[in-house]
């Protein structure tokens, strides 16, 4: 069937439209993936390099297209302008594994596992001489580690807690009416605009001062859990379930708990996963509230213990502070392209329901 002119002309516009939007959006995308380059280039490339006025300029005007067939000279350059010493020197000691080496002694009783560790002795009947000189052996990286295994478990811990509790939350606002519900949820929401710096004092004071909580997991965990951003996404998802299944679960003598673990959980699927990935990334990448409340090293978050490398390498060791940035965005980088398409559904999840 031959089209009109004027709905050729629209296709060729829209076309074109799309072509032109695809182009900005790639030269954009590549525009913002520089940044990371720099920095995996950064964590390779020898301190020598970095200190130019502009770094891996030599490295970059060495480079020949010809190294693309000609192998033996590829590597000759490749060894000449990249390394691994920004990871572990045994020679100079400066790598990011010997800066951030332990005593095996405290590598094992870190808050972070100390309990499945003197768990495991009494069950062994086993005993640790802190004095030993077996203990005393570092443990290369151990308190990198370490940072990695807190950062893990307050994340584990904070979005379990979140997806519940929020959940639960929203199943309330969603399902229940009772006196001010509806002014209670606006006054929750309306807390999203107070700025979280306003709230690190008051919190401070209270998880310090009234529960005695400094240098304690549970004062990185508990401010994290509660979410307005997520009382009203399973609120909103909610709101848009069918309310005569709950009707015939109560008939058959279900009680409200049984409702929602039996009706609400099993339908919201969706709305908990994304949630608990958003809750995830947030709280692996959070910073000034851990920074606050902790002050022992061996109970700081990965991007608490980051910043301490900039005094403890030195600030002119960029490599280092780079190299310890690409294993810490390698996690995140595997979760973002695993669960992009319910990071993607996140965004418009909360406006097309209810």
């Amino acid at each position: 069937m031959k089209l009109g002119l004027p709905t050729y002309l629209f296709r060729i516009t829209e076309k074109f439209s799309r072509f032109i939007a695809y182009t900005i959006l790639t030269v954009a995308a590549l525009v913002l993936f520089v940044p990371m380059v720099w920095m995996v280039l950064s964590a390779f490339t020898p301190q020598s390099e970095l200190q130019t006025a502009v770094p891996m300029r030599r490295t970059f005007s060495a480079f020949d297209i010809r190294f693309l067939w000609q192998w033996d000279k590829a590597r000759s350059w490749l060894t000449s302008y990249f390394t691994t010493e920004n990871f572990h020197s045994p020679e100079t000691g400066t790598g990011l594994f010997d800066i951030t080496a332990m005593p095996r002694y405290e590598f094992a009783t870190a808050p972070v596992h100390a309990p499945i560790v003197r768990a495991w002795w009494h069950i062994t009947g086993r005993t640790a001489d802190p004095n030993a000189p077996d203990w005393k052996r570092p443990v290369l990286a151990g308190r990198l580690i370490l940072w990695f295994e807190n950062t893990l478990f307050i994340a584990l811990a904070v979005t379990a807690l979140s997806v519940l509790l929020n959940a639960m939350a929203g199943y309330a606002f969603a399902k229940f009416e009772f006196w001010g519900h509806k002014t209670l949820f606006w006054l929750i929401l309306a807390t999203i605009m107070i700025p979280g710096q306003v709230t690190l004092i008051p919190l401070f004071l209270l998880f310090t001062h009234v529960f005695g909580w400094y240098d304690s997991f549970l004062a990185v965990i508990l401010p994290q859990v509660a979410a307005p951003v997520g009382i009203f996404l399973m609120r909103q998802y909610i709101r848009g379930l069918p309310s005569q299944l709950e009707d015939a679960a109560r008939i058959d003598g279900c009680s409200e708990i049984g409702i929602f673990r039996h009706v609400i959980v099993p339908l919201s699927k969706p709305i908990l996963a994304v949630w608990a990935i958003f809750t995830f990334i947030g709280a692996w990448k959070a910073f000034l509230w851990p920074l606050v409340i902790t002050d022992n090293q061996n109970m700081f978050m990965l991007e608490v213990g980051l910043k301490t490398l900039q005094f403890t390498a030195g600030p002119r060791n960029i490599g280092v502070v780079m190299s310890a940035a690409v294993l810490a965005s390698i996690p995140m980088v595997i979760v973002f392209f695993l669960f992009q398409k319910y990071l993607t559904k996140g965004l418009t999840i909360g406006a097309v329901k209810g």
